[in-house]
């Protein structure tokens, strides 16, 4: 009954009302709004309401009006001391903003100690995530930009502070999907066109995640747009490059094991039919680990993760319905066909030399293959110890953008935390005396790391007091992060001994929020992920002892992949750090990918145990898979690899990790360490189930359990 199901797509006239409904989907779909028109990279909402520095920015907006919006730094810089021409430049640059052609507010000018510099902070009203406000920042930046040189002025004059950044994040985005949709394409046609030879094969799993992303994408845009939200602009380019990555590998596993029946079977029907009722189980787990994995960051409480889960869930999912049913209808209308010039003939077979001497290999000593392969993972994972995190925005550029220009040419003339001063709040039952203010300024700049520190207005007829807090350090690094931690516990001191509530809120206190946040979301999300996962191999394995230790090689290799990309991207780029996010999403990305080849290798090594006994049976199925599984992990890592043309290191290191962490999988865990882990625990790796070994004729399995009808010739 489920073999018929599965195989519906490929009998009769079916092939061509399978091609036919997902036409009309997408056809559909096309007149509905674009994946882009709903995308932003607004982080303003990544925080829950309930944070404290969500708390103090929208109490200080609601007290103080000329505090609302999104601030920005404008900053004039120049290596002689201003003068008079140039103050009075910096003076119009003032009014310029406070005659109301920009919705700004607040606007007021602080002087550089040395002479030479200036800034005017200001604040922009409108919600970052829209065109108008980064068009109101462009405008205010050629405003400015204009003022250089004129009067004879050597200033330079840049715009910086959280709103520039917002608006450059934009903009090295803009069209970002675009570019990745195109780069990836033509990399996996490349890569596919090597590996089949053929010029018509390769289009078939390409146009089966092209429509697998269509359609999700449009499912995405129609539902956020219907809701009033928008997605989340990285989680959307990740997106192609995952569906692409993991979509194609499903097509190679079913082309595969299709050219392994096409050698023993006349009709190509039967023999794709066959394919099809071999393989579906082990792709739709391996679909169903990758979806349910990254909806595990569902869990997560900090904004950023959890905009990742329903829109590469969702992704995964459509393109794995595609590749059980539009993939196999292609193949089945194009018949021996899709093959040419090398169409495979009835009675051949290809036995890949190599992968047989590597199986070969590991079955007489596994042991040695485990200890070897082992020992290589612990030494890359001891990279990790060297992990810092990285939270400065002003870091993150890869190219030269106005707003890091500009927070260079603070840093020479300001403490570096002029960049995102921090606010602090002080609500009282009853207006304080003078006297008590006087001692909350003094604590503020007594407190570690701590520049400056003075009053800013006052509200609720004096009961609410509002201070600016300068950090000498950078406001987004790691050491100013402690800083504002340690102010948040010396303020609640003095504010208990007042009756008294404080609040501390800003840039570098939404970070620090930010990083205990994410903390908390790291390990609960990895927990959850592996149980899932774990839950997934149980069920497919009809095994417990099995998926522990293939769960045990995912960790392994996650620690492995992190350890090398901290060592890639900091002792040889000379980066400093690594994104605080990263650890995370390498962690869902490489524990679901990784889990991915574990399914595909221990089901094949299940079904030939099964039939030839374990030893026998792992190298068959290890030298069946090995050329189809390389090629798999090529293209992922190939197709992760793109996300290095962005200009930001987030989506770099994203691609190295991902892309080492597959080849990981690839060239080690899959064709070693896991056979060899296989053949040293023998056939009780099915515990409680059945063992893993040769059945007798009364319990042999069924094509449902994995066997094929038809045994064909191991290769490829």
């Amino acid at each position: 009954m489920v073999r018929t199901i599965v195989t519906w797509s490929t009998r009769g006239r079916h092939p061509w009302v399978v091609i036919g409904a997902w036409l009309l989907i997408a056809g559909g779909f096309s007149a509905g709004p674009m994946l882009q028109s709903v995308t932003s990279n607004d982080a303003s909402k990544d925080l829950p309401a309930s944070t404290e520095s969500r708390r103090a920015d929208a109490l200080l907006q609601q007290a103080f009006p000329g505090a609302q919006g999104t601030p920005f730094i404008v900053v004039f810089s120049s290596a002689a001391p201003l003068g008079p021409a140039d103050l009075a430049l910096i003076k119009d640059g003032l009014s310029w903003l406070q005659s109301g052609v920009e919705p700004v507010s607040g606007a007021r000018i602080e002087l550089a100690p040395d002479g030479k510099g200036a800034l005017i902070f200001a604040n922009l009203a409108g919600n970052p995530g829209v065109a108008a406000f980064r068009d109101s920042i462009q405008r205010i930046r050629d405003h400015f930009g204009a003022t250089e040189g004129a009067g004879g002025s050597v200033m330079q004059v840049r715009v910086t502070g959280p709103g520039g950044l917002i608006t450059d994040v934009y903009r090295i985005f803009l069209n970002a999907d675009v570019k990745l949709l195109i780069g990836t394409v033509l990399l996996v046609l490349v890569l596919l066109l090597l590996i089949y030879r053929s010029p018509v094969l390769p289009f078939v799993p390409l146009l089966t995640v092209g429509f697998g992303y269509f359609v999700a994408g449009s499912i995405l845009a129609n539902v956020a747009k219907a809701l009033g939200v928008t997605l989340s602009g990285q989680a959307t380019s990740l997106m192609i490059i995952l569906l692409f990555g993991a979509g194609t590998d499903y097509g190679l596993l079913l082309i595969a094991r299709y050219r392994e029946y096409l050698r023993a079977e006349s009709d190509a029907r039967v023999a794709l039919a066959s394919a099809l009722a071999d393989t579906w189980e082990a792709i739709a787990a391996s679909g169903l680990t990758v979806t349910l994995a990254v909806l595990t960051l569902s869990f997560a409480r900090y904004g950023d993760y959890r905009g990742f889960a329903p829109v590469l869930g969702l992704g995964v999912f459509v393109t794995l319905i595609a590749s059980l049913t539009l993939m196999p209808a292609l193949l089945a209308v194009l018949g021996r066909r899709a093959f040419w010039p090398r169409v495979p003939r009835l009675g051949t077979a290809s036995v890949h030399r190599t992968w047989q001497r590597v199986a070969e290999s590991v079955a007489a000593r596994p042991r040695r293959a485990i200890a070897g392969v082992t020992a290589l993972l612990a030494l890359l994972a001891l990279g990790a110890l060297f992990y810092s995190p990285r939270f400065s925005f002003t870091e993150d550029f890869l190219r030269s953008m106005p707003s890091s220009q500009g927070y260079t040419l603070l840093e020479q003339h300001f403490a570096k935390g002029a960049l995102a001063p921090t606010n602090v709040l002080f609500q009282a039952p009853q207006a304080p005396p003078k006297a008590v203010a006087g001692m909350i300024v003094g604590a503020l700049q007594s407190s570690p790391g701590v520049q400056s520190a003075f009053p800013t207005g006052t509200a609720d007829g004096g009961q609410l007091l509002a201070y600016q807090v300068i950090f000498k350090g950078d406001p987004y690094s790691s050491a100013v992060l402690d800083q504002v931690r340690q102010l948040r516990v010396n303020l609640r001191g003095l504010a208990a001994a007042s009756d008294s509530t404080v609040l501390v809120g800003g840039p570098t206190a939404i970070q620090a929020d930010t990083w205990a946040l994410s903390n908390r979301d790291t390990l609960l999300v990895a927990v959850i992920a592996l149980v899932v996962v774990g839950l997934i191999l149980i069920v497919l394995l009809r095994a417990v002892v099995a998926p522990l230790y293939l769960l045990a090689t995912n960790v392994l290799s996650y620690l492995a992949a992190l350890g090398a990309t901290i060592l890639i991207t900091e002792k040889l780029f000379g980066w400093q750090h690594l994104s605080y996010r990263i650890p995370l999403y390498l962690f869902i990305f490489l524990v679901a990918l990784g889990s991915d080849y574990n399914i595909f290798i221990t089901t094949r090594i299940r079904t030939e145990a099964m039939k030839n006994g374990l030893r026998e049976g792992t190298v068959r199925a290890v030298a069946a898979t090995g050329g189809v599984l390389t090629s798999a992990g090529l293209i992922l890592a190939g197709t992760f690899l793109i996300l290095t043309s962005q200009a930001v290191k987030d989506l770099v290191e994203i691609a190295i990790g991902v892309a080492l962490g597959v080849l990981i999988d690839t060239f080690l865990v899959r064709p070693a360490l896991v056979p060899g882990l296989t053949l040293a625990i023998g056939p009780n790796a099915g515990w409680p189930w059945r063992h893993w070994t040769r059945a007798t004729a009364v319990d042999a399995p069924s094509a449902a359990d994995g066997a094929p009808p038809v045994a064909p010739a191991a290769g490829d």
